[in-house]
């Protein structure tokens, strides 16, 4: 009220007495409408702190700038020494930290940087603060502080101390730091629940720049993934002109070796055969042997050249993958192997309607190959039998398949089909299954039964190419059975 009103309120009072008495009556009416008014005030600058703060989170991520600008807005407002955003170091259990952001008087000291460690924070208030506990100190002396707490008081020159948790989801990432330093300070409960929204709003943004954090990191690592996975692809671009390069070498070697050098073995059988012909009376007996042996060798080398020309051109075609009837293909060659050989009593056992995805052509070779050495290895037998089917069993992740040890092997190849040739021949030593899928490795002799040992080899590298695995148990005279796949095996 002012001097005009009590001016006009004291000419209407009969006297001085009566004047006093009813300003004193309108000073206690008016005293809490004013404390009402201030309150209403602070509650507006209160709410306008909170509108910037989220604002500010709306427009920025960076909780730098953030924490500056809340901090600076908080003291303000509070009439505060210093407000502080105070972090715990990771892996520190609560026990150590530093102040990250502040806003502080200037007469006072910066409590940034500073690292503080406090040996019972983790053990005893930590838990606490990550409940939401909130330590609203009046004097720190007076308290009942412990004595290292007041310590680390008391070299930022607080005196009246009010501490909120800063929360990173659940996780008790801070705290939130009021502090009064040149006298003691009673907190408000109105100023107790602004900090604690603050803080509330802080932890949000905590939260979403943890989040940032993480979907920058993913965005780095797809990045690095991309970039590997160019380098990888220039390095297989490379790799694939290497190999085309590699692949005209190999063309051209075998045409030279299909061409240069049937030549001269064209000319040595010739010329052999010519002087067992023409000759003949002018030879001894060891020396027409000694043409014959020539002559075998020659034939020999040109059937081992024809064999691995067969073997490079298994491994350089291109594949035309279809569904190919296994069953028919089969057949075929068992009834072409009984009109060569009439004969011979062998019974055959081919599964009908077994159709797998592949190429036609090397398909018919790997039955080729397995079935011929089927007959062959039953040749020494009046009666034999041979047997062509399919296997299907449930998935298993226990299933550890060996092409060379076989007493890993087993038919049930994680729930995809497993083709076999079973033969009731001659079988062979399992001792030397490592020779068997090799080169030119041969198990029997010449002189058993013939042959070049490039059979299983040009089946192994036919059944990689189609992803699958081929492999084998015998035992001698109790026969042998051949096993592969078509299809990649799943390891679960």
């Amino acid at each position: 009220m002012n001097q005009e009103q009590l001016a006009r309120i004291r000419d209407l009072c009969r006297d001085d007495a009566a004047f006093e008495e009813l300003q004193q009556m309108l000073i206690a009416h008016m005293q809490p409408m004013e404390q009402e008014i201030d309150r209403t005030h602070l509650q507006v600058e209160q709410q306008k702190t909170l509108f910037h703060v989220v604002t500010r989170l709306r427009e920025s991520l960076d909780l730098q700038t953030l924490f500056q600008a809340t901090a600076a807005e908080v003291r303000q407002l509070l009439a505060a020494d210093r407000v502080g955003m105070f972090r715990f170091y990771a892996d520190s259990g609560w026990n150590d930290g530093e102040f990250v952001s502040e806003s502080v008087a200037p007469a006072f000291p910066s409590a940034i940087a500073q690292r503080i460690h406090d040996h019972c924070f983790g053990d005893q208030f930590a838990i606490h603060y990550q409940e939401g506990r909130v330590q609203n100190v009046a004097d720190i002396y007076s308290a009942g502080l412990s004595d290292c707490h007041i310590q680390i008081l008391a070299q930022f020159q607080v005196r009246a101390n009010l501490v909120v948790p800063l929360l990173q989801g659940r996780h008790l990432w801070g705290l939130l730091c009021i502090h009064q330093c040149r006298v003691s300070r009673q907190w408000q409960e109105a100023e107790i629940e602004f900090v604690q929204q603050i803080a509330g709003h802080l932890g949000v943004a905590l939260k979403q720049a943890e989040l940032l954090a993480e979907l920058r990191a993913e965005v780095v690592e797809r990045q690095q993934a991309e970039q590997r996975a160019h380098k990888l692809n220039q390095g297989l671009q490379q790799a694939i002109v290497e190999l085309k390069a590699v692949n005209k070498e190999l063309e051209a070697f075998s045409y030279s070796v299909s061409h240069d050098l049937r030549a001269p073995l064209r000319s040595i059988d010739g010329f052999s055969q010519a002087l067992l012909e023409d000759c003949l009376e002018q030879l001894d007996t060891h020396g027409q042997d000694y043409l014959r042996r020539i002559r075998s060798a020659t034939q020999r080398m040109g059937q081992l050249i024809d064999d691995l020309l067969t073997l490079a051109r298994v491994t350089r075609s291109e594949m035309q993958k279809a569904s190919v009837d296994l069953s028919q293909l089969a057949s075929r060659i068992c009834t072409q192997l009984q009109q060569a050989y009439p004969e011979r009593q062998v019974e055959f056992a081919i599964q009908k309607d077994l159709v797998a995805y592949g190429d036609r052509h090397l398909l018919q070779v790997v039955l080729d190959n397995l079935l011929n050495n089927a007959w062959k290895f039953t040749s020494r037998y009046p009666q034999a039998r041979i047997e062509f089917g399919v296997m299907r069993a449930e998935r298993t992740s226990e299933t550890n398949l060996s092409e060379t040890n076989p007493s890993e092997t087993n038919p049930q190849e994680n729930g995809i089909p497993v083709y076999f040739v079973r033969d009731d021949g001659v079988g062979f030593d399992m001792t030397f299954i490592d020779k068997l899928f090799k080169p030119f490795q041969r198990l029997h002799g010449m002189q058993e039964f013939p042959g070049n040992g490039i059979g299983l080899a040009t089946t192994q590298r036919i059944i990689h190419r189609h992803g699958g695995r081929v492999w084998a148990e015998g035992a001698l005279g109790q026969g042998a059975t051949f096993y592969f796949t078509l299809e990649e095996e799943i390891r679960e």
